[in-house]
């Protein structure tokens, strides 16, 4: 193993040397709280192995901390203003210190794809790509091809972005899992995930596709139940979303015998419609709501022959819409428990109840 390694060295002198070819990216900052003086210093230089950053820190050589990449041309409340990362401290200099990126298993950084200059938000959002493809690649191995397919060729920028961010939510979701890093996902669920959530630019819905693979995460590979509720969410545009989310949280619910959980009718007002969607556009919100039900999440309705914007809308969650809710927010035990209810149907009492 030790030759062939050598071997390709000396073969491919210029991918070595590309791939350690350390930089300065003007607006580029770290981040962090750790030691005597926290806050965000300037990067002197990067690299896809490692990181100098201009401090007066001087943290312990070997000493791991987690520091934030920010862009300074990117705003705050963008995904791509900031990524997280372990370093290990390395070296010390006059003006700073030396740390080298210890990174997730299979993650591979390619920042410098050309010769052009670097900027910020390229470097942070390359960051933040390898990150997603390789906690994808981890929960499901026998899909890295597949997930090479779609993100080299498949799917564009902008979808890809949309991928990245449901594979980085649904990564959180898992972290505090004690058993995180053995966690599998079926590698059919894995790529309907990468490739149909891709479409989804809302927030709200991209949660609902992290939330769906995290919960396939915590089933196992073997266990392909979330895929009727990831072919539901397939239909699923960001109207639908908005009411769907506000008729799971506003409805009451009551616990049945085994824990089956179903809720009192909700009904909402012309007015309060137009809030929960975001929409002044009545016919249109009508026909989410039909569509809502059709898919099984709200209770059939009864409604006059003609649309009527005056007329108050029963948006009652069915069970199966409370269960896929719960299941979408990557919550895979009892569903009562999801919505705070013990099997008794009684609120699950808190250290200060």
């Amino acid at each position: 193993m030790k030759s062939l390694v050598e071997f390709l060295r000396k073969a491919f002198p210029d991918v070595r040397q590309a791939r350690a070819e350390r930089r300065h990216v003007e607006g580029l900052g770290a981040l962090h709280v750790t030691g005597t003086s926290p806050g965000l210093d300037d990067v002197k230089d990067i690299s896809s192995s490692g990181i100098y950053i201009l401090t007066n820190e001087r943290w312990t050589p070997g000493e791991i901390n987690s520091i934030r990449l920010t862009s300074d041309d990117v705003p705050e409340d963008d995904p791509d203003h900031e990524i997280e990362i372990q370093a290990k401290t390395v070296r010390w200099g006059e003006d700073g210190m030396g740390l080298s990126f210890i990174l997730p298993e299979n993650m591979e950084l390619w920042l410098w794809k050309d010769k052009s200059l670097a900027e910020a938000a390229e470097v942070v959002h390359e960051f933040r790509l390898a990150r997603a493809l390789s906690f994808l690649k981890r929960i499901c191995p026998s899909a890295s091809r597949e997930l090479d397919l779609l993100y080299r060729e498949g799917l564009s920028n902008i979808r890809i972005r949309h991928s990245m961010e449901i594979a980085l939510r649904a990564e959180e979701m898992l972290a505090k899992e004690p058993k995180a890093h053995r966690m599998r996902a079926p590698k059919e669920i894995v790529v309907h995930v990468t490739e149909n959530g891709s479409w989804s630019d809302a927030q709200l819905t991209q949660g609902f596709w992290a939330g769906l693979l995290a919960a396939a995460c915590k089933a196992g590979e073997g266990d392909h139940s979330m895929m009727e509720y990831l072919e539901t969410l397939s239909e699923m545009a960001t109207m639908h979303s908005r009411i769907f989310a506000a008729a799971c949280t506003r409805a009451t619910k009551l616990v049945g015998e085994g824990g089956s959980l179903s809720a009192t009718p909700l009904v909402c007002t012309a007015a309060q419609m137009e809030e929960i969607a975001d929409a002044h556009d009545f016919l249109r919100i009508d026909r989410n709501l039909t569509q809502l039900s059709d898919m099984g999440l709200l209770q059939k309705r009864v409604k006059s022959k003609y649309f009527v914007p005056t007329e108050d809308a029963n948006v009652t969650p069915t069970p199966r819409g409370l269960e896929m809710y719960a299941r979408c927010h990557g919550f895979l035990g009892p569903v009562h428990e999801f919505y705070g209810l013990t099997a008794t149907g009684m609120p699950v009492a808190t250290a200060s109840g």
